[in-house]
């Protein structure tokens, strides 16, 4: 068994930001959270100012520029039931927590890591029977927050639910956990066995992943891909374009290949 990463919510514990930097950055962790692991730090090239990796992870003042709004897709106008979203016909996403394994700064749901938000409730239960109740939902995404940060056994209690559900066909886990922390799958063999077992072969289950660098996919990044992929789940990649990161033509190809 590998080491598990540890989690870093301040930055002073990051000893390679400067004190001025620190300073100047405490604002923006003021107001939105910061969390990170050591693994996923020691992915940044410090000697780079502007290094992808940390682009994607060490917060910027440009986040406290007035523009654009905190829900800039409109989610809360879908809220149906406790932590679920319904906007399009056949599909809904459940709201399953509000942690990931580290917070991007480009987050489109920054606001529901904030304290005073409450879309995410700890008790989904309303919305599992939501989704019972309707019989054209066929596809349902678990996002978040990260549903791979929770346990495996409040994992397996959901999609188990689900998978109780004839009407619902496709389970996609939306997740960037293979990026900010792969342990979490390599030292869990429970994991690869719950969703061996509810990733059927007319119903299968779907990680959405989210790799935005190709210096995010390192070897134990494989290795979780490949065990998962070992249990029947079915691997996509959501990349988001990000300017700086991999608004490059190259990037892309060696991020894609």
């Amino acid at each position: 068994m590998k080491n598990n990463p540890n989690y870093i919510t301040k930055l002073a514990a990051i000893p390679r930001l400067g004190a001025g930097e620190r300073q100047q950055l405490e604002p923006v962790v003021d107001k939105f959270s910061f969390r990170v692991n050591d693994y996923y730090v020691n992915l940044i090239d410090w000697d780079d100012p502007n290094d992808p990796i940390r682009r994607i992870i060490i917060p910027s003042a440009q986040e406290l520029e007035n523009w654009g709004r905190l829900d800039a897709s409109d989610e809360t106008n879908y809220m149906v039931a406790p932590s679920v979203e319904h906007k399009y016909e056949y599909t809904a996403l459940i709201l399953v927590n509000n942690v990931c394994g580290s917070y991007c700064r480009f987050c489109f749901r920054k606001r529901i890591f904030m304290n005073e938000n409450d879309e995410v409730t700890r008790d989904i239960s309303g919305g599992l029977e939501y989704i019972r109740q309707h019989k054209e939902l066929t596809n349902i995404l678990l996002t978040g927050g990260d549903p791979l940060i929770l346990s495996t056994g409040k994992l397996k209690n959901i999609i188990r639910q689900l998978r109780e559900m004839e009407h619902v066909n496709i389970i996609r886990i939306g997740s960037k956990i293979p990026a900010f922390n792969p342990f979490r799958i390599v030292n869990d063999p429970t994991l690869p066995e719950m969703l061996a077992k509810y990733s059927l072969p007319d119903k299968r289950i779907y990680l959405m992943a989210h790799f935005n660098h190709p210096r995010e996919l390192t070897k134990e990044a494989i290795e979780a891909m490949d065990i998962l992929h070992r249990a029947g789940v079915i691997s996509c990649n959501q990349t988001a374009l990000l300017k700086g990161i991999n608004d490059n033509p190259d990037v892309l190809a060696e991020l894609m290949k």
